[in-house]
């Protein structure tokens, strides 16, 4: 094992050459089975390091898979036959998880479909449904789709408007890190599409004392601005909000796909906005009600992604938008995400 550094990152890694001898085909009756050749490539790790798995390309490395965070214990994986090594970069961000939306559905491995008819505790006038139409992807897009399709569960509730709403919990969660998504917004009145993030288990309690992180939330029409917010306190009606608002200096959220990050420590949340900083929130500025001697409660558990579009509801107090007052053709409103990034610092 050896070290070399590059400006301000630092990198250890294990370099091995893994070959295999090419394999006939087999004939199996009137058909013919290729088998490709594999390895079986396997590193140590110590417990908090980042290793990377790289394969030799032409004259570069490239990366396989996703960053993997050592225990302790080996890694062992098979791949095809190569030139591979493991690096451990220092002082950098690591990518531990990501959708492309590359494939002709969801991936489920990533991502829960879920079904509610109850508004989300804001009023809101959506079912969540799981039917394809509602959730898509498309052309490497991930579309999340609101129709004006009413719906009706056996208990007789019924909603004007049908839409969409995934998570990754128990699929992805994340203590800390950075998350990217590149997302192009619905502009309709009274249509709330949300990229956002809840406790996976909720140690302080439920919402919002467990805390909530929206990285995106939308306002309808009003797409020349972004807003964020975390939420935090004690459990409802006993919990508090603090938010923001950035104003996009050229094409707004409807006309163009903008990079939309957070940036999450025991510390702080960083909000940005195409590379551009909009706001910082501080370990002093939240508290947990159940945790009032622990100065990074409630946001130092893991938590999961959720993507959805809901309509109407609380949100819109105190403007004039309804989503009812949108024409026919005006449907379906369509929220994009051409990429979700997760990544995590490498120490």
């Amino acid at each position: 094992m050896r070290s070399t550094k590059s400006r301000a990152c630092t990198f250890f890694f294990s370099y091995f050459i893994v070959q295999a001898a090419i394999v006939p085909p087999i004939t199996y009756g009137e058909q013919e089975l290729f088998v490709s050749p594999a390895v079986t490539v396997r590193y140590d790790t110590e417990p908090g390091t980042y290793y990377q798995l790289q394969v030799k390309r032409d004259s570069d490395w490239k990366n396989v898979g996703f960053a993997v965070r050592g225990t302790g214990r080996p890694v062992t994986g098979l791949y095809p036959s190569g030139e591979y090594r493991v690096i451990s970069p220092a002082n950098q961000w690591m990518m531990v998880w990501a959708d492309e939306f590359d494939g002709n559905d969801l991936n489920y491995n990533n991502w829960e479909k879920e079904e509610n008819n109850y508004g989300g505790g804001n009023n809101e006038r959506q079912a969540y449904r799981t039917d394809q139409k509602y959730c898509f992807v498309k052309d490497g897009i991930l579309n999340l789709a609101v129709y004006r399709d009413p719906h009706t569960t056996s208990d007789g509730k019924t909603q004007p408007y049908s839409s969409a709403r995934i998570r990754t919990q128990r699929r992805g969660d994340w203590q800390y890190g950075r998350f990217e998504v590149r997302a192009k917004m619905p502009n309709g009145q009274g249509i709330w599409p949300a990229v956002w993030m809840l406790p996976t288990d909720s140690k302080y309690g439920g919402w919002a004392a467990g805390g909530e992180i929206d990285i995106i939330e939308s306002r309808g029409s009003a797409v020349s601005e972004t807003t964020g917010a975390i939420h935090f306190g004690g459990g409802w009606p006993r919990n508090t909000y603090l938010s923001h608002s950035y104003t996009f200096p050229a094409q707004d959220a409807a006309e163009a796909f903008h990079l939309y990050a957070l940036e999450w420590n025991a510390d702080e949340i960083k909000w940005s906005v195409d590379g551009k900083l909009c706001k910082t929130r501080r370990k002093d500025e939240w508290f947990s009600e159940r945790a009032k001697n622990n100065p990074t409660a409630p946001f130092d558990q893991p938590f999961h992604l959720i993507v959805n579009v809901a309509v109407d509801g609380r949100f819109f107090e105190n403007t004039d938008q309804r989503a009812d007052l949108l024409p026919p053709d005006a449907f379906p409103q369509l929220l994009k995400i051409d990429y979700i990034r997760v990544y995590q610092w490498a120490e």
